[in-house]
């Protein structure tokens, strides 16, 4: 009897489609990166990998002669070099989307932190800060009847969309290719230059992937762009950004402040920006929800049996 195809998982998945693909598989949790932790055996030998934020590429290939299948457990593909994979016959999984409702939640959280200055007075409080003479409350800013500038409309932006429009936004999105007229009347949303979006809104949420053309898109001009109150929010790819111009234009006054999830190079923060007040920073935690987890577990597990089913 044939052996059962080798799927290195980089962790400990289980429940609902995963247990099928697991039937038919000899399941490898590697507790951690599978790269770095998989032998040379176990790479010759591998159908497929279930991983995320590892570099796939021809070098990598040239090792796994085996591998049929690859499977990026989130929506960042910058290190997976997919023509590469494409031209040997290997399968893609990308569970595009299914992590859209939990990402938007984070989007708006941090919005919301930053604007009304949540964590600043989260500290003040259990500093003592407001039993102290004198106390007055730190300046916020309301929500309601902002200008809010999205950046990308796919599955994540359209959902920040839907929760924006909620708080009785003004909206505007930028991208390469304009939505349909009905998409955008659905979403009460309409479409700006990039330039004109910076310079117009108060909120500017990111959402695009990072590719060749989005590394840097946000660089010192465009940042420049933005007006001193405005607030930067971004759940993308740290590498959209110009992080050592972000940070300057934060310390010297020329932005409002900024929410991140996500850093130039994860998981090191620059000491600069770890300091500036005005900054809400969480650790590329966006879709990290058990609601999330299951919907990326179905989408990449129904891949998977697809591709075992096609032999």
């Amino acid at each position: 009897m044939a052996e059962p195809p080798l799927l290195l998982v980089r962790y400990r998945l289980a429940g609902g489609l995963f247990d099928r693909v697991a039937e038919r598989c000899a399941v490898a949790f590697m507790d951690g990166p599978v790269l770095a932790r998989a032998t040379d055996e176990q790479l010759a030998r591998a159908w497929g990998v279930w991983t995320f934020g590892e570099r796939i590429d021809e070098a990598l290939l040239e090792r796994m002669p085996a591998l049929r299948c690859v499977v990026n457990f989130g929506v960042g593909v910058d290190g997976v070099d997919r023509d590469a994979l494409a031209r040997r016959g290997i399968r893609f999984v990308w569970p595009v989307g299914a992590n859209a409702e939990a990402v938007a939640d984070h989007a708006l959280a941090l919005i919301l932190a930053v604007r009304h200055r949540i964590v600043e007075n989260d500290r003040l409080v259990r500093d003592g800060g407001w039993e102290a003479d004198g106390y007055l409350p730190l300046d916020s800013a309301d929500l309601h009847a902002a200008r809010v500038g999205l950046v990308g409309l796919g599955a994540i932006g359209r959902a920040t969309a839907r929760r924006l429009a909620g708080f009785g936004t003004e909206l505007a999105y930028a991208t390469p290719r304009r939505q349909p007229p009905e998409v955008e009347a659905a979403l009460g949303i309409r479409h700006l230059d990039l330039d004109e979006l910076l310079a117009w809104a108060d909120v500017v949420s990111l959402h695009c992937p990072l590719t060749d053309e989005t590394r840097g898109l946000l660089d010192a001009r465009r940042i420049g762009l933005l007006r001193p109150t405005a607030v930067l929010v971004n759940t993308a790819r740290g590498g959209v950004v110009d992080q050592e111009a972000l940070i300057a234009a934060l310390a010297g006054g020329r932005l409002g402040g900024a929410g991140l999830d996500v850093f130039a190079d994860e998981p090191h923060v620059p000491p600069a920006l770890r300091a500036l007040p005005n900054v809400v920073l969480t650790p590329h935690i966006a879709d990290a929800t058990p609601g999330a987890e299951a919907a990326l577990v179905a989408h990449c597990a129904a891949e998977v049996l697809d591709v075992l089913d096609a032999g």
